[in-house]
């Protein structure tokens, strides 16, 4: 019924983020310049041109948003800003609400939980709800588990929200996690209605367990005398073969779900991690360049706020045109791993 999104009002391009924490002395410049393609006089290049070029090789991000320890603000204030953005657009008021579910592995509060303090933040502190983590997938789960509600009876209208600050938990001793990650939030209503709009069919989602590709050591958990808890994810060929495969496979499952087929969909919106990555989705579906999304260059990998930030873009047209109706397959692969996708139809 109405989606919305927040990012910080801090952009970090990658020169930016070349002089935070410890990057400047952890990046291997002489390694980065030897593995830059197609650069002309590449020994002129200062340092940081070099992790500019380097970055934009390796992930395809140039810039991302940061929501600064000045600011004051936590992933709770991102999500309520995303949620009144998302209301406004419905035409819906907190108070019109049944239930909140948010998406998020930042969470600055366990107690009182996150949805509850977004509720609170959006004057509903009445409003029952619960987070719930599956990663960068977390948007997708997240509006399953409102669908749900839905259909059960549980709920008539369902404000969904996904967000994280991850710049928060950086290593900027690790530079290919360092450079991944930005911050920000997006929101959708849900209400149950009659007619070909809406969620085409029950979402898909699945699983497989690897720590390795990406881990977040649990926040109370960290070894007495060693570090604070910080993301690690690991590269290469490996991974961005299994996220481009994973998710095509369960979109293609959500669409089946839906009783649809590619030729029915107008544009694909999967996580971004890595424009190689999104690039690989739209050659192994085989659809034609301007059908899947790509914006990672802007946003770096925002977890499960991805998703929920893009699909709120492209219904408000920063993606060009929208089809009127309109068919969306989104489809998310996160750390541990998670996947799902679902079919909607504005």
């Amino acid at each position: 019924m109405g989606t919305g999104s927040y990012l910080p009002v801090e952009t970090v391009d990658n020169f930016d983020l070349y002089e935070l924490g410890t990057l400047k002395s952890s990046f291997d410049v002489d390694k980065g310049r030897a593995s830059l393609k197609d650069i002309e006089e590449v020994e002129d290049l200062s340092d940081s041109e070099v992790f500019d070029l380097w970055a934009r090789q390796v992930t395809g991000i140039e810039m991302r948003r940061r929501l600064t320890p000045e600011s004051g603000l936590t992933t709770e204030d991102m999500c309520a800003a995303a949620c009144l953005s998302a209301l406004e657009a419905s035409g819906f008021g907190a108070t019109d609400m049944d239930l909140l579910i948010a998406a998020s592995l930042t969470v600055s509060d366990e107690v009182p939980n996150a949805a509850c303090t977004i509720a609170n933040k959006i004057g509903a502190p009445q409003l029952g709800g619960y987070v719930l983590n599956a990663a960068c997938a977390g948007y997708v789960y997240a509006i399953g588990a409102a669908w749900s509600a839905i259909l059960s009876g549980m709920a008539q209208r369902v404000l969904v929200v996904a967000g994280d600050t991850l710049t928060r938990f950086v290593d900027y001793d690790e530079t290919q996690t360092a450079v991944l990650f930005g911050d920000g939030a997006g929101a959708c209503v849900l209400e149950r209605t009659e007619g070909e709009i809406g969620l085409m069919g029950p979402p898909a989602v699945g699983g497989e367990f690897d720590r390795t590709p990406l881990f977040l050591r649990g926040q109370k958990w960290e070894e007495e005398g060693g570090p604070s808890p910080v993301i690690h994810m690991e590269g290469g060929p490996r991974i961005l073969r299994n996220a481009v495969v994973g998710m095509a496979d369960v979109a293609q499952q959500a669409l089946a779900r839906a009783a649809l087929a590619w030729t029915d969909v107008d544009v694909v919106i999967p996580h971004q991690a890595n424009l190689r990555i999104t690039r690989g989705l739209e050659k192994q579906l085989e659809l034609s360049k301007g059908r899947v999304i790509h914006n990672i260059q802007r946003y770096g990998n925002m977890s499960a706020a991805t998703v929920a930030i893009t699909l709120d873009e492209y219904v408000r047209g920063l993606h060009g045109p929208v089809a009127v109706p309109s068919t969306i397959v989104l489809t998310a692969i996160g750390g541990g791993y998670t996947k799902g996708a679902l079919v909607v139809r504005i």
